[in-house]
C-alpha cells in the first residue's frame, strides 16, 4: 500500500518536475555553460571555450562595476525603505478609522497597476516640458531639473519609483501579519501599563518577524534583478549611471551580443542572490524572543 502511494506521489509531481527541469534547470545549465565560452547570441557560435576569462573580464569592466555598484545602492536604499513604510502604513491603517479600506486600496494600485503604464505616467510627472514636479521647481525660481536625464537624479528617480510602486505590497502583507497577532497579547501588554509605541516594538514588531524575513529576502531577489524601471524610465542613461546589472546583461547579450560576458554576470547575480538569501535566513533564524520587560 505504501508502495502504490509513493509511487502514486511520483507520478503527480512527474509533470512539474518535468516542466522545471524544462523551463528552468535546462537554461540555468545553458547559461553557466554559456559563461565560459565566447557566444554570440546572434550567430548561435559559441567560437570556443574561454576559461574565466568572461569573469575575469567582467571585473576589469567598469561599466559592469558601476552597474554592480547601482545595484547595491538600489537594494540597500529601496529595499528597506519600502518594507519600512509598508509596515508604517499597515499599523497606521490597523486602527479603526472610518474610510480606512479606501486610503489601503489607494496605497495597493501602485503595486497592481502595469509597471510599464505606472513609469510612463510617472515620466511624464518628472518630464522638464510641462511635468508637474517640475511645475513646482520653476515656480520657486529654479531652472527645471532633467531628473531622468542627469546625474544622479536618474537612478534617484528610479529609486523612488520603486519605493513608491512597492510599498502597497508590503503594506497588505505586513497588514495580514498584524491581523493574527493575537488580541489576547495586547490586553495582557494594555494591563501591564504598555502604550501603544511600547506595544508596538515589544510585541507586533518581534511578531511579524518571519513576515519580515519573507519580505527582505525576496524584496533583495527582486531588487536584484531590476530591470524593467530603468528600461522604461531612462534605459540605463545617462552615461550608465543608473544602469543596474540585469540591464547590463540585456545589453551585453542583446544589443553587443556579447553572449558569454552576459552569461558570466547572470550566474556571479545567481551566486549573489543565492548567499544573499542564506544569510538572511541564517540571521531570521536567530531572532530574539519577546520580551515584555
Amino acid at each position: 500500500m505504501e508502495r502504490r502511494e509513493g509511487r502514486a506521489g511520483y507520478v503527480l509531481i512527474a509533470p512539474t518536475t518535468v516542466l522545471l527541469a524544462l523551463f528552468y534547470l535546462y537554461p540555468l545549465a545553458q547559461t553557466v555553460y554559456y559563461s565560459f565560452t565566447d557566444w554570440n547570441p546572434a550567430s548561435g557560435e559559441t567560437n570556443g571555450f574561454v576559461g574565466l576569462s568572461n569573469f575575469t573580464g567582467l571585473f576589469q569592466d567598469g561599466e559592469f562595476l558601476r552597474a554592480a555598484g547601482n545595484t547595491a545602492l538600489y537594494v540597500v536604499v529601496v529595499v528597506p525603505i519600502t518594507m519600512a513604510l509598508g509596515l508604517f502604513f499597515a499599523a497606521l491603517l490597523a486602527q479603526p478609522f472610518r474610510g480606512r479600506g479606501v486610503y489601503r486600496a489607494l496605497l495597493f494600485v501602485p503595486y497592481i497597476a502595469p509597471i510599464v503604464g505606472s513609469a510612463l505616467i510617472f515620466s511624464f510627472i518628472l518630464s522638464p516640458l510641462g511635468g508637474l514636479v517640475n511645475g513646482v521647481v520653476t515656480a520657486l525660481g529654479a531652472p527645471p531639473i532633467g531628473f531622468l536625464t542627469s546625474e544622479p537624479w536618474a537612478l534617484v528617480s528610479v529609486i523612488v519609483f520603486s519605493i513608491w510602486q512597492g510599498v502597497g505590497y508590503t503594506m497588505i502583507i505586513y497588514s495580514a501579519a498584524l491581523t493574527n497577532i493575537p488580541a489576547s497579547y495586547m490586553e495582557a501588554a494594555t494591563l501591564d501599563g504598555a502604550g501603544p509605541i511600547r506595544r508596538f516594538f515589544k510585541i507586533s514588531l518581534p511578531l511579524v518577524a518571519p513576515t519580515t524575513g519573507f519580505l527582505a529576502i525576496t524584496g533583495v531577489i527582486g531588487a536584484l534583478q531590476v530591470f524593467t524601471q530603468v528600461y522604461v524610465l531612462t534605459q540605463g542613461g545617462p552615461i550608465n549611471s543608473s544602469e543596474t546589472i540585469l540591464y547590463y546583461i540585456y545589453n551585453q547579450g542583446f544589443v553587443f551580443f556579447h553572449g558569454g560576458s552576459a552569461s558570466a554576470a547572470a550566474v556571479l547575480l545567481l551566486i549573489v542572490g543565492i548567499l544573499v538569501a542564506v544569510v538572511q535566513l541564517r540571521v531570521i533564524n536567530r531572532r530574539d524572543p519577546i520580551e515584555l520587560n
